[in-house]
């Protein structure tokens, strides 16, 4: 594949990742991910993918995402980061936002993520997330 259409693949996967996760659409977030995908998280460390997004779709509401940039893997072709102004309101919290990157590993096909790092600073909302997944 091509470098321009390769780019135009991984954007597509990112935007679809961005989208399912501010519907909440869990199914079409899972969909994006290979059956064994891991995220790591800075509030919950390392969990299975089903785990992760089950817990957030469940415990947030009225998500708005705002796309900064995608960035594509220089060392490494088969990352990508997105870097998001995420907000949200958790559990019967307040509406707040981060600024976070998501650093996926990608399938060697490039048709799903393979992981997820997430990395924000978890000082501001922390104390949102009451119950470890």
């Amino acid at each position: 594949m091509n470098k321009f259409n390769r780019t135009k693949v991984v954007q597509s996967l990112c935007r679809k990742y961005l989208s399912a996760l501010e519907k909440g659409d869990l199914e079409a977030l899972l969909a994006l991910f290979t059956k064994d995908a891991m995220v790591f998280s800075p509030i919950f460390g390392e969990c299975r993918v089903v785990d992760f997004y089950s817990y957030v779709i469940k415990a947030t509401k009225d998500r708005s995402m705002t796309l900064k940039n995608i960035m594509l893997g220089v060392v490494d072709p088969n990352q990508v980061a997105v870097y998001v102004s995420y907000t949200r309101a958790v559990e019967n919290n307040k509406p707040a936002t981060i600024d976070t990157v998501d650093v996926f590993d990608l399938a060697a096909d490039l048709s799903a993520f393979s992981s997820v790092t997430i990395i924000y600073d978890t000082a501001p909302v922390r104390g949102d997330f009451k119950a470890p997944i």
